[in-house]
């Protein structure tokens, strides 16, 4: 029976093979869940605590928005609308907002993506954008369509500037 010589084996790690194989069949979101899982190098996970704060009266209005831990790996925000109107790739947001017209927010403005080591903003292609700070995301032109979020405290404006839809993105 001939051993093979231990320089010569390859090792690969089980979990990635999976998660890639996983990653090939499905969408983004799949993907993104199949990442969070995976363990940090130091055998812990170290996925960052997220939480989005209401940060106007508008969005303190709406009774059942309060301050919520992002527990998710993708975390999606849009504008409610009709029964009858589709949203794109028929995968609703995580949490709807009420706009009345003129709206200034997307069916799909935002996602929060939460890794086992970081957080991505990403604009899902709104017409108004979305604002990390005094950074704006938008998915046409030249500005970029997603940014890292550092740890701390973090202004997130939905749509127009000076909109009504205002949050704080906690990163722990």
């Amino acid at each position: 029976m001939n051993t093979p010589d231990p320089r010569q084996l390859r090792y690969v790690s089980m979990p990635n093979v999976v998660g890639n194989f996983i990653k090939s069949l499905f969408g983004r979101k799949d993907a993104a869940a199949i990442d969070s899982l995976a363990p940090s190098p130091t055998g812990g996970y170290t996925a960052p605590e997220v939480w989005l704060h209401p940060d106007s009266e508008e969005l303190k209005k709406q009774t059942l928005l309060q301050a919520r831990k992002i527990e998710q790996p993708v975390f999606s925000i849009g504008r409610r609308v009709s029964d009858s109107v589709h949203y794109p790739h028929d995968d609703p947001p995580d949490l709807l907002l009420v706009e009345n017209p003129p709206y200034t927010l997307s069916r799909s403005q935002c996602a929060i993506e939460v890794s086992q080591d970081k957080v991505i903003l990403r604009d899902l292609g709104s017409r108004a954008g979305t604002m990390l700070g005094k950074k704006r995301l938008r998915k046409s032109g030249r500005k970029p369509s997603s940014v890292v979020v550092p740890k701390g405290s973090h202004s997130l404006i939905l749509g127009l500037r000076d909109g009504p839809f205002r949050f704080r993105l906690e990163v722990r």
